[in-house]
Order: C-alpha cells, then sequence, then structure tokens
C-alpha cells in the first residue's frame, strides 16, 4: 500500500464506534494462491457520505476508483466491486478472483517444514508508537478456508480447513489473522498477500463525514 493514514486520535474513536461490520472470507488453494478474497463492508449513509466526500477531495470520481486505487489488478485474473442501498444500510461488495498480491499486502501465504501459514494483518487496531487503535468501531467477520485440515490458529472457531475469527465493533483486534495447515504436495511460491488499503482509508472517510 502507497497511501499511509497515520492513527486517528482519540476522540475519533467515539466517531468510529459501531460504524462499519467487515466481513471476510478467504480460500487458499493448494498452490498458495489466495483463490478468492471477499470483503464485504456495511456501513450507515451517514459513513458512506464521509467515505464519497473524502474521495471527492483527493480528486477520485468514485468511491470504487478511490478504495480500489492502491490495490494491483495486475495480479489477479479477476475483480469486482458493487454498492447498495439497503434498508438503513450501504453495502460495499469486493471480490479478489486467483490472486498473487505483492510484498507490500497485508496478506501473506508462506510455506515452511511441510506447513503452510495464512496471516492477515488488515484488521490489526493497535499502534505500536502510540498504544492507540485506529481501526476501532469496526466490527469483523473473518471466515479462512485453508488448503488441508487447520492444524493451528489463533481462531474462534475450526473445523476441519476452516477457520472462523469474530471481533466486536469495540473489541480490539491485538494480533494478525493466523492459521497454519499442513502444506499440500505441490510447491508454494514466495509470501503473498492484499493490500490493507480498503479498510485503511475508512478512518480517514469518517472523520471528514464530520466536517
Amino acid at each position: 500500500m502507497n497511501r499511509i493514514v497515520p492513527a486517528i486520535g482519540l476522540a475519533a474513536l467515539v466517531v468510529l464506534s459501531g460504524c462499519v461490520t467487515a466481513t471476510v472470507d478467504s480460500t487458499v488453494t493448494a498452490d498458495g494462491t489466495v483463490s478468492e478474497y471477499d470483503l464485504t463492508l456495511e456501513m450507515s449513509p451517514s459513513v458512506y457520505d464521509g467515505l464519497q466526500s473524502q474521495a471527492q477531495q483527493e480528486g477520485y470520481d468514485s468511491v470504487e476508483g478511490y478504495l480500489l486505487a492502491d490495490v494491483n489488478t495486475s495480479r489477479m485474473s479477476n475483480h469486482t466491486y458493487e454498492q447498495e442501498l439497503e434498508g438503513e444500510n450501504v453495502t460495499l461488495s469486493m471480490t479478489f478472483t486467483d490472486w498473487n498480491p505483492g510484498p507490500e499486502s497485508d496478506v501473506s501465504v508462506n510455506s515452511s517444514e511441510g506447513n503452510v501459514t495464512y496471516e492477515d494483518r488488515t484488521f490489526v487496531t493497535a499502534n505500536e508508537d502510540t498504544d492507540v487503535a485506529f481501526g476501532d468501531g469496526v466490527a469483523v467477520e473473518y471466515q479462512l478456508t485453508m488448503p488441508a485440515d487447520v492444524s493451528s490458529s489463533n481462531a474462534d472457531i475450526v473445523q476441519n480447513e476452516t477457520a472462523v475469527w469474530e471481533y466486536a465493533a469495540d473489541e480490539p483486534v491485538e494480533e494478525p489473522i493466523r492459521a497454519t495447515s499442513p502444506a499440500p504436495s505441490s510447491a508454494f511460491g514466495p509470501g503473498m498477500g492484499i493490500p490493507v488499503a480498503v479498510v485503511a482509508l475508512l478512518g480517514a472517510a469518517l472523520l471528514a463525514s464530520r466536517d
């Protein structure tokens, strides 16, 4: 990710609280590719308006262009983006297919000593320098499917090759999403990942909605 959003102050955490729900469904195949990474962001119309205003201030003509500005689409076979107003919420849905992201991304898949380890640092909320959580207010529901049965993880629930994490909006994510399974017989390439840009930009947009 090229764009860096600084840690949001404590007052902003009140604004963020309970505003966004992020749902992820990620699948890793036997060759180490992130075959599908589905990210859904559900927010109130006022939060979406802040996101739209922030996009315009930075010179983008759409929220889609703003959120995907730092995503290297050449490293995937396909990507989709949809947004929908349903009831009292706005839902943004992004899907990345057959992705081999670069080293700047916050998800990595590595093979070592006969194991495959997946790690996603996207939703970690603790800022090591200031000890301020800049992602608080984002509830996370995360499901990961590994290429074999999960042997170790920090997940809340594990069943065979599937691991699930759930974080409430007021619950800090203190460590990366992480899971390990036995390595399939096929060889793996170097570490891979997905940028944190989409989630990191939400904070700036939420602040803009208050201006």
